[in-house]
């Protein structure tokens, strides 16, 4: 039974296309019967969904979603790595990657400048606050409504007098971030300190992964519009083409089509 019901998932997740039930049953010789049956299995499990009006299946919203958040971090580093670097080579300032698991957000990479001569910030890895971190907050404006309720704390902590503890204006500023694509920290964690980060846009899942740079806010804030965004959005479609291993066109539509939806249908602040 297990066999079968793997053999299923692999038919759906290798169609480049939503599948009928013909089509597992020329790749696993099944009986049409046992194919209804066990597909009906992994559609009440929530790992196959069925899609254009019924009859048709695509892999379903719970297994991407523990295949996706379930990569080690290792994985995701080794893929993303180097974007890093080279948005350290093009913008001179400290570069890192953010991941939403289990209910949060970690930084789990850093990569920063070689030159001796640079002096750099190095914000440290783990848990990152939504309502006051750029890489948290580039997550929870783009992921799935499900997931962001996890991210919002109840009783946010205030750093200092630039964190928004007020749940309104921290969801006006997700707004903003869905509206323009990108979300800053400025002073909001460590005064004279800056961020600004843009989402990294899974399929189906939304901003599962975030990438950005973080540095003293005089040298940040001047680049932000015009040198950080086209480095970090052009290498946030790369490393979403590396950790979905599908192409960077491919990429570029999921995260296209993310940024459309997320202009139109703006977060509710009541």
């Amino acid at each position: 039974m297990q066999e079968r019901l793997i053999h299923l998932m692999e038919a759906t997740s290798g169609a480049p296309s939503p599948i009928g039930i013909a089509a597992p049953m020329d790749a696993t010789q099944m009986p049409k019967a046992t194919i209804y049956r066990n597909v009906a299995a992994l559609v009440d499990c929530g790992f196959v969904e069925e899609t254009d009006g019924g009859g048709r299946y695509v892999l379903g919203m719970r297994f991407v979603k523990i295949a996706l958040t379930g990569k080690s971090d290792a994985h995701v580093i080794n893929a993303v790595s180097a974007m890093l670097m080279q948005t350290v080579k093009d913008l001179g300032e400290t570069a890192f990657l953010a991941r939403y698991r289990g209910g949060r957000v970690d930084l789990i990479h850093v990569e920063t400048p070689s030159d001796p001569k640079v002096s750099y910030i190095y914000p440290g890895l783990g848990p990152r606050p939504a309502h006051a971190c750029s890489s948290a907050k580039a997550i929870a404006a783009f992921i799935l409504t499900e997931l962001r309720d996890d991210l919002l704390e109840a009783n946010p902590l205030r750093f200092n007098a630039n964190t928004h503890v007020d749940r309104e204006q921290i969801l006006r500023e997700l707004n903003q971030v869905r509206r323009y694509g990108y979300a800053v920290c400025e002073g909001e964690i460590d005064e004279g300190v800056s961020s600004v980060a843009v989402p990294i846009n899974v399929e189906r899942l939304g901003a599962i992964f975030s990438i950005g740079i973080v540095g003293p806010t005089a040298r940040i804030t001047p680049i932000i519009q015009n040198r950080a965004l086209p480095v970090l959005q052009a290498q946030a479609i790369r490393a979403s083409a590396a950790i979905q291993h599908c192409s960077v066109i491919e990429a570029e539509t999921t995260n296209t089509s993310a940024m459309t939806t997320a202009q139109e249908e703006p977060l509710q602040t009541h």
